[in-house]
């Protein structure tokens, strides 16, 4: 996850130019990692600032969309991936941009001050972190949203217009669904549902935190489902985080290939020796209760 800075914090200044002002104390980020995504398109940012009222970043592309533009910020504090919705308020020359948040309820903006808080007294992160997460595991996401939810419009119904030349003339049948995309691997391989494994996404090349489900699992890598297509790099280094039967894993590897637009594979480096041995039982308990379960409903 993005590093965080070790509780430094400055008051928002009241005086001066206009883009300097916020109405609550800053929090310093150190130019932690981050993602800006404008209609669906991600950026790679350092985070300069946070506050409860908005956040200062710095993009390392080009955000050319200007001020007054809905955005959304995710980046990591106290490792927890938080999201959160707000408006650009002023950029600069520099690809410095100030965003401002967009609190639905008071009881989001009450768990970003309970993880700023961190930021000051580590005694109290873990019992924050703890407070806050029980949101993000209700939701079933590894991502803690503090956001404001954009409408979505309801997509068209379909009418299909059949034209019988007979009367009791069949329908056609409905071509089979496409088979799903399985990970080739030499041991054994573990198969889930999507949302049966949330996990966190990390390209610390591109300092992008993308959340997604792992579909299929092994020793020696995993497929990741992202929630939308984004730009992948191949041969780049990532980071899994996700969780299997109450034991967390967070694996560095390879991203080796792209299935569609939305489906990762990736390739485990520098496991463990302890770690795979965890992993391998792990896949082994769940695929012996898996079978049993079939075995149950035939």
């Amino acid at each position: 996850m993005a590093g965080i800075a070790s509780g430094e914090r400055r008051a928002g200044a009241r005086s001066g130019s206009g883009r300097d002002r916020r109405e609550d104390e800053r929090f310093d980020l150190a130019c932690a990692s981050g993602t800006l995504f404008h209609k669906g398109v991600g950026l790679a940012c350092e985070m300069l600032d946070i506050s409860l009222s908005g956040c200062r970043l710095r993009t390392l592309q080009p955000f050319t969309a200007g001020a007054l533009e809905s955005v959304r910020v995710v980046l990591a504090i106290q490792e927890m991936v938080l999201s959160i919705w707000g408006t650009t308020q002023w950029t600069t020359m520099d690809r410095t941009i100030g965003v401002r948040f967009i609190h639905p309820t008071g009881r989001t903006r009450n768990q970003l001050a309970g993880l700023l808080t961190c930021l000051l007294d580590e005694n109290a992160a873990d019992v924050v972190k703890k407070a806050v997460a029980e949101a993000s595991q209700q939701a079933g996401s590894p991502i803690i949203a503090l956001e404001h939810p954009l409408p979505v419009k309801p997509e068209p119904e379909v009418v299909e217009m059949v034209m019988a030349e007979e009367e009791f003339q069949e329908a056609p049948s409905s071509p089979p669904p496409p088979k799903r995309v399985e990970l080739r691997s030499e041991y054994k391989v573990l198969s889930m549902k999507e949302g049966d494994s949330p996990a966190v996404l990390q390209l610390v090349a591109d300092g992008a935190v993308l959340a997604g489900n792992v579909l299929d699992v092994s020793q020696d890598g995993c497929l990741v489902q992202l929630p939308r297509a984004f730009p992948v790099r191949i041969g780049a280094q990532a980071e899994v985080d996700f969780r299997l039967r109450g034991l967390q894993f967070r694996l560095p590897g390879m991203t080796r290939e792209m299935h569609g637009e939305r489906l990762v594979e990736i390739r485990f480096t520098e496991m463990s020796r302890r770690k795979r041995e965890d992993l391998s039982q792990v896949i082994m308990e769940m695929h012996v209760v898996g079978e049993a379960e079939r075995g149950q409903s035939e």
